[in-house]
């Protein structure tokens, strides 16, 4: 018998996998498709090496002269960029598969569900099954692309975020439906890649659940770019016509329409979490909407199985996933660990790039907070503006009165590693005086951060 048992190797599974074993566990690794999940083989790390090589074509071309370096006959090799990625995306799945080996972790190859709150059936590919038992079960399989009912939205030149990676070309245009993450990026990228691209959401700015400020700023970048965005609109239907796409639009309220053609649509409205097929209902695990319900501690109703990641709900993001997955590993080999949320980073890889961490100002109004706003410019750096990326802004939501960081959303140059000051500061219960008083190095773009904090009581140096 297995001590722990998990259902899906994503970033939330393996890591769970890997912890047990470090803990003592006797352990099993059950995946259908590649180790490493959707987000090493079709979504944050394939998409994030496709996002490097969009940027270097758009410096090549766009920005090279301003640095004094004269590009003639540049072109873009769209096999070379596929070629790129796979290298990236088989050096890590290789290396979750090295980590197996080296934790003694034991894999079965195929699709998993539940036989009993004790027990995993594994169908191969073959259709072949085979049962093993555990003590614990935890349940990691993450989640797909989430569908949405408009008439005409199927067909070959509709694609969802794993038909945009499959594809062998950059079109001529695309339209894009969904301005969360996903959407941003994949029409980000492809816009540098020369496609003409519209992006299309019904709510009032992109990127509905960050600071509105800071959504606003990166939506001025990117129509800077040539995206066109069209808050507050929605696709009622799709037709085709010419060999495109041809999308009906209308505004929220439907008092305005029009008609956008496209040779490709990407729909990119969320996801949805995998639940279906496990044996959930069999053995008598919670669910809503197709969510696994859990406790603190990942477990379910029943005491034996566990859920992590997508499946779970909430905010769908890796490193959540694998944090949950230390948790239930932990719970599952005897210790007594409880998951916290309030300080998770969220980060977007456009360029600007968005990372954030916290309350929104927008939920602050909201839920009657007393509150203080510190902010400061890229404009005003030296090194973003030696590096030609000065668009941006790092903004913090305080505590009026004891200081108490709350928040902090940022656009701006590598602001996804930036953020983690940030993050820490919080987890540890630091004041924004803390963050402010903190000598940082110059030149450096962190120095905007501390800026940003002193300027929160009006001290900011170089405002």
């Amino acid at each position: 018998m297995y001590d722990v048992a998990v259902i899906g190797g994503g970033p939330g599974g393996y890591v769970a996998a890997i912890k047990a074993a470090q803990l003592g566990g006797k352990v099993a690794i059950v995946e259908k498709d590649e180790l490493g999940g959707v987000c090493l083989n079709r979504g944050c790390i394939p998409t994030k090496a496709m996002l490097a090589c969009a940027e270097l074509y758009d410096t090549v071309l766009n920005r090279s002269d301003n640095f004094g370096v004269k590009v003639t006959g540049a072109s873009l090799d769209y096999a070379a960029v596929i070629a790129h990625r796979q290298k990236v995306v088989k050096t890590l799945v290789s290396g979750v598969g090295f980590l197996m080996k080296k934790n003694s972790i034991k894999v079965f190859k195929g699709a998993g569900r539940l036989a009993s709150a004790n027990s995993v059936e594994v169908t191969a590919a073959d259709g072949s099954k085979e049962t093993f038992e555990a003590r614990n079960i935890i349940i990691a399989t993450g989640s797909e692309p989430a569908k949405i009912p408009i008439p005409g939205l199927d067909g070959e030149n509709v694609w969802d975020s794993d038909g945009a990676l499959g594809a062998d070309n950059v079109p001529k245009s695309m339209l894009v439906i969904g301005a969360g993450a996903i959407g941003l990026e994949w029409g980000f990228m492809f816009n540098k890649f020369g496609c003409k691209v519209t992006i299309v959401e019904l709510m009032p700015h992109i990127l509905p659940l960050n600071d509105s400020e800071i959504a606003d700023e990166l939506a001025k970048s990117l129509k800077r770019s040539g995206i066109e965005i069209l808050n507050e609109h929605k696709v009622t239907k799709v037709e085709q016509a010419n060999g495109e796409m041809v999308a009906t639009v209308v505004t929220a309220d439907g008092s305005n329409e029009r008609k956008i053609s496209a040779e490709k649509i990407l729909v990119a409205v969320g996801r949805r979490s995998v639940s279906t097929g496990l044996g959930l209902e069999e053995i008598g695990v919670a669910t809503d909407r197709g969510r696994i319900i859990v406790n603190d501690r990942m477990q379910t109703n029943i005491s034996s199985v566990y859920a992590i990641g997508d499946v779970v709900g909430g905010a769908l993001l890796a490193h959540k996933a694998s944090e949950e997955g230390v948790i239930a590993s932990e719970n599952c080999m005897g210790h007594a660990s409880k998951m916290k949320y309030n300080v998770l980073p969220a980060a977007v890889y456009t360029s600007p790039e968005v990372a954030s961490v916290g309350i929104t100002e927008d939920a602050a109004k909201a839920q009657g907070i007393d509150y203080k706003v510190g902010k400061f410019s890229f404009r005003a750096n030296g090194k973003a503006l030696g590096i030609g990326e000065a668009e941006g802004t790092v903004k913090f939501i305080t505590d009026t009165k004891y200081g108490e960081v709350l928040g902090c959303h940022m656009v701006g140059p590598h602001v996804t590693d930036m953020i983690h000051e940030v993050v820490i500061g919080m987890e540890s219960e630091a004041t924004i005086e803390t963050i402010a008083n903190a000598i940082h190095a110059h030149p450096t773009l962190s120095e905007v951060t501390k800026e940003a904090a002193l300027n929160v009581n009006g001290s900011a140096i170089h405002s």
